[in-house]
């Protein structure tokens, strides 16, 4: 009766499963159709095609995502050609002309062909929802195959990942944010796994713990270089360990886990020197030791170097230096699914009830959920989230909400783990409320995409920040459409329309270009280039064109000066009394000027 009872479970369990990974996609799918091109995405499709020519660029970032691009690429675009220019590459040191070589690459490959535009960037967009979708496969084999996890704990934390807007409103883009988070996490369990069954001893699955173990890491550390975090975190384990097996005299065992320890870092260094030797191999005079040694540590000072930088982000109504946890203290409250706010709620009252009513102490209360083993998990996986937000907190560098998903997601598996952990005969009846509310929320966010933000941000969304956490740039092809499909421009852009957006450089010129093709639309598209506009400096009224294109960042940019100029000034009384005659997700606006 047992039996069939934990199969029937474990079934429901598992169509569940499968039910999420469908949900996934089908979000994934609809918001690839309609996220325009974001601001970073044209340099790693730019350097994922520079080494298929051995002549690596973006060396900022480690190469494993952007070198599956590039075999992608090769495989399926094979006749999408760009030429790389001649760059004054110097190991060692670092300029700007490197940055922007990528961009212009990636600029050319995307717009020879309106049709190669949409496949490559579908396809590639593809390639990276599909490997963030490998949590589910690890979820799988840890829940169903090794019985580390119990069922309910994963599907708990599928669907706070499935459904949450911060993380699918990214994590198909041609970007390393939500990967970064997601196989450190990953990488942390496995690996904390692994130390448990090998402390146990015994373990059928050692192996394949050790084998995962050694995979995630390869991938988590050569998604980006803030996760080198995680190889600190192992040799302190190791070390730990090491002293208790020399203390207990267990030789053996420390002879085993210094001889697996060595080897994984060792065999790490050696890929990582496969990989830029191939990616870079076209270089002229650099041996591969050079080239791993040389551009890899290159790659780690131009990240340390841009982290140490100060960038300024919209916050209060102006753009201000400040630290990277004051801005996660500011904005994590409006970008979260609501209902994740009412769960961290939720928990804590009954946290405090435990201690008030049930005369719960702290110490009855840690020695009911925890033994050795759960302490050794506890605190290899809580190692990472703890030393990045320590590392990061004081970072003035503040890039967008997305530069905290390794610090978010693993709220979301402990808010997890501490759903399952309630002891109460209506658990299941709130659990239940709980998760379907909260696939409510995130289901009706989904057209906000990059923008969203929950009812507690109840003004304009601009008002809340700027760059990625609100607006990217991916809204561009959306006003295009509306132009285009109620024939607001004329072949020749004689004073019809003027512009200024986020600065993507796939941007309203470039979509009007390809998507005129698709809609078989006359455009003499030199006419549409212009100089640079800023508003901030140029009255609205005075412009002798009928139309304006402007976006969120645009109105950040005239409110701080309103104050400061007249023009600003002017520009925001038109634009607080005038209505746009088009707006999409409240962050690209069309008014009409005469």
């Amino acid at each position: 009766m047992h039996s069939k009872k934990f199969k029937l479970e474990k079934f429901s369990s598992q169509i569940l499963f499968v039910s999420l990974i469908i949900i996934y996609y089908l979000i994934g799918f609809y918001l690839i159709q309609q996220t325009s091109i974001t601001s970073d995405e044209s340099a790693y499709i730019g350097a994922a095609y520079s080494y298929i020519q051995g002549l690596g660029l973006n060396q900022e970032h480690p190469l494993f995502l952007k070198l599956i691009d590039s075999v992608v690429f090769n495989l399926f675009f094979p006749d999408n050609e760009a030429s790389i220019p001649t760059i004054n590459f110097i190991l060692g040191q670092e300029n700007i002309e490197t940055r922007l070589a990528a961009f212009n690459v990636g600029y050319e490959l995307l717009m020879k062909d309106s049709i190669a535009f949409n496949r490559i960037i579908f396809g590639l967009r593809f390639i990276h929802l599909f490997f963030n979708s490998l949590i589910f496969i690890w979820f799988y084999l840890y829940t169903f195959i090794f019985r580390e996890i119990n069922s309910i704990i994963s599907i708990i934390f599928l669907i706070l990942y499935t459904f949450s807007p911060s993380f699918y409103s990214h994590n198909f883009l041609i970007t390393f944010d939500v990967s970064v988070s997601l196989y450190a996490m990953l990488f942390a369990l496995s690996f904390s796994f692994f130390m448990k069954s090998f402390v146990r001893g015994g373990s059928k699955f050692l192996a394949a713990h050790f084998v995962l173990s050694f995979s995630l890491l390869f991938i988590a550390i050569n998604v980006k270089f803030s996760n080198l975090v995680l190889i600190p975190i192992i040799g302190l384990t190791y070390a730990i360990y090491s002293i208790y097996l020399i203390i207990k005299r267990r030789r053996q065992k420390f002879l085993y886990i210094t001889l697996l320890g060595s080897f994984s870092l060792l065999f790490q260094a050696i890929l990582i020197a496969l990989m830029y030797g191939w990616a870079f191999r076209n270089l002229p005079n650099t041996s591969l030791l050079n080239k791993f040694l040389n551009i890899y540590i290159q790659g780690i000072g131009m990240n340390l170097s841009t982290s140490k930088g100060i960038r300024e982000p919209f916050v209060d109504g102006k753009f201000i230096s400040t630290t990277a946890i004051d801005y996660l203290l500011k904005i994590f409250w409006f970008k979260e699914n609501l209902v994740l706010l009412i769960i961290g709620v939720f928990l804590l009252l009954v946290f405090i009830g435990n201690m008030l009513f049930r005369k719960y102490s702290m110490q009855k209360i840690f020695k009911s959920y925890t033994n050795k083993e759960t302490l050794l998990l506890i605190s290899i996986v809580s190692m990472y989230p703890i030393i990045y937000l320590l590392i990061s907190s004081s970072s003035r560098f503040i890039i967008g909400y997305r530069y905290f998903y390794p610090i978010i997601i693993f709220i979301y598996l402990l808010f997890a783990v501490l759903l399952f952990a309630l002891h109460y005969r209506w658990k299941k009846y709130v659990l239940l409320v709980l998760l379907i509310s909260y696939m409510y929320v995130g289901t009706i966010g989904i057209p906000q995409s990059l923008s969203y933000v929950n009812p507690v941000w109840s003004k304009e969304k601009w008002k809340l920040a700027d760059d990625s956490t609100i607006n990217w740039g991916q809204e561009t092809q959306h006003a295009v459409e509306y132009l285009l499909q109620n024939k607001l421009l004329p072949e020749n852009n004689k004073n019809t329309l003027i512009y200024q957006l986020f600065g993507v450089n796939i941007s309203f010129v470039q979509y009007l270009e390809l998507l005129s093709k698709n809609y078989k639309y006359p455009i003499n598209i030199q006419s549409y280039y212009q100089s640079t506009l800023d508003l901030r400096n140029k009255e609205i009224t005075k412009l002798p064109y009928k139309y304006l294109l402007i976006d969120s960042t645009v109105k950040q940019q005239i409110y701080v000066e309103k104050n400061n100029n007249l023009a600003a000034s002017q520009n925001w009384n038109f634009l607080i009394k005038r209505k746009p005659i088009y707006s999409h997700n409240n962050i690209i606006y069309i008014y009409r000027i005469q």
